[in-house]
């Protein structure tokens, strides 16, 4: 006999005590239709598990076993899925983390007026001078020479703070990592940061990408969203088009002319990356 969802449907609705199968049927509403449920109980019958006489039917000590099973597997089962629906990857707290903290960029005049005092305002993005700030915040007493040896000791402090950081259009990419990696411990729950030169800010990629990352709220900056580079395309137009002129005037170095002018535009792009780096 197979154990299918109907049979162990009527199984859950019988017990040791007799009881009317019309009664079971209609008090239950089983979506199969009245002769599948007899048709099943007269497997049931066959296989032992239950006493079928006419208007009674109950289960047997099998049948009782079967079903004991059937309810521990099942209360097994949904016991692991609330576990699993209450587990958090640390992917997911990380997340959490970020959404749940307060960013928000201002104008650099405006800053010290959308904060309270539970904020530390610092006027200039200096990397030693926030952690040495934080440090003494938290208590940490030991000597750190380098940035990295006092982010070090702040990343296995327990501290919790807000902070408000001005001229932010300067600030190092060190200190960019050192601000993303503790907001994302959840040390950093607030993080308002204020910019006085809007095109400097905007032309630092980093920077840019590290108040996307955040979801930083802002009232009049607008922050550039990722596009697609037509530069590759505008290269290979403009050397087709000097290339198929150079050939039809009847230029006999075309060939190399389009290859010095490949390595020319190449270079004015390499150049122009390691500037914004």
């Amino acid at each position: 006999m197979r154990l299918d969802d109907q049979v162990l449907q009527i199984i859950q609705h019988l017990d040791h005590e007799p009881v009317n199968p019309h009664d079971v049927y209609q008090s239950n509403g089983f979506k199969f239709s009245r002769a599948t449920f007899y048709r099943r109980l007269e497997e049931l019958k066959q296989a032992g598990l239950i006493e079928w006489k006419v208007g009674k039917a109950r289960l047997t000590e099998k049948g009782l076993m079967l079903r004991s099973l059937l309810t521990n597997s099942e209360a097994n089962f949904k016991e692991k899925e609330e576990k699993e629906e209450t587990f958090t990857s640390p992917a997911q707290e990380i997340h959490n983390k970020i959404s749940e903290g307060d960013f928000k960029l201002h104008e650099a005049d405006r800053l010290k007026s959308q904060i309270d005092e539970s904020f530390i305002y610092v006027d200039y993005p200096q990397t030693s001078f926030i952690l040495k700030i934080l440090m003494e915040l938290v208590g940490i007493e030991e000597k750190a020479k380098t940035n990295v040896e006092k982010f070090r000791l702040l990343k296995n402090a327990d501290f919790k703070v807000k902070l408000a950081i001005n001229h932010f259009e300067n600030c190092p990419k060190q200190l960019l990592v050192f601000l993303e990696e503790l907001i994302k411990l959840g040390k950093i729950e607030a993080l308002y940061v204020g910019v006085k030169n809007e095109r400097k800010a905007l032309s630092n990629k980093k920077l840019v990408e590290f108040l996307q990352n955040l979801d930083f709220e802002n009232e009049r900056f607008k922050l550039p969203k990722e596009s697609i580079t037509l530069f590759p395309l505008f290269l290979i137009g403009v050397i087709g088009v000097i290339l198929i002129l150079a050939l039809r005037s009847g230029y006999q170095h075309a060939s190399i002319l389009s290859v010095m002018m490949i390595v020319y535009f190449m270079r004015s792009l390499l150049f122009k990356e390691l500037k914004d780096v």
